[in-house]
């Protein structure tokens, strides 16, 4: 069992394994998820809310949060990452977890992180790294500060 390393901004995530020679990790998922690159105009329906009620001045009316469609679809992804890695986790496939996500991504998925998880969290990088190649990879982490887990 060892250690995983995830890269991830608002709209792909690797997960990573770490190797025994860095710089050759072992990818384990690649998640992507679109709609957090679309425009809100085109994640959101026409009607914010609805009127319940059929008299005149009987109804109630309901709105959500002033929540954009794209914040909606970024804190979706980004318990879609948490859920993969407390699964992971509870299942005993990796030892620990090194966690480099884009601000303010990084926070979405730890507040979506289980208990045993944080737990095991090892390392927070707040950097954007999904574009880079493994060796690069390797040479950044190598050199870039650690914020705190927790």
């Amino acid at each position: 069992m060892k250690n995983w390393l995830v890269v991830a901004n608002a709209s792909k995530a690797r997960i990573l394994e770490e190797p025994d020679r860095p710089g050759a990790y072992v990818h384990i998922a690649d998640l992507v998820h679109t709609q957090s690159r679309q425009k809100g105009s085109d994640l959101e329906t026409d009607a914010p809310g609805h009127v319940m009620g059929g008299a005149h001045g009987t109804g109630s009316s309901s709105f959500d949060h002033r929540t954009g469609a794209r914040e909606r679809e970024r804190d979706r992804f980004a318990r879609q990452v948490a859920t993969t890695l407390n699964e992971a986790i509870a299942a005993g496939r990796c030892a620990g977890v090194v966690l480099v996500a884009s601000n303010p991504f990084l926070g979405h998925v730890k507040s979506h992180l289980s208990e045993q998880a944080h737990k095991v969290l090892l390392r927070c990088v707040a950097s954007d790294y999904t574009s880079l190649h493994d060796a690069e990879l390797a040479q950044r982490l190598a050199g870039a500060e650690p914020s705190a887990p927790a």
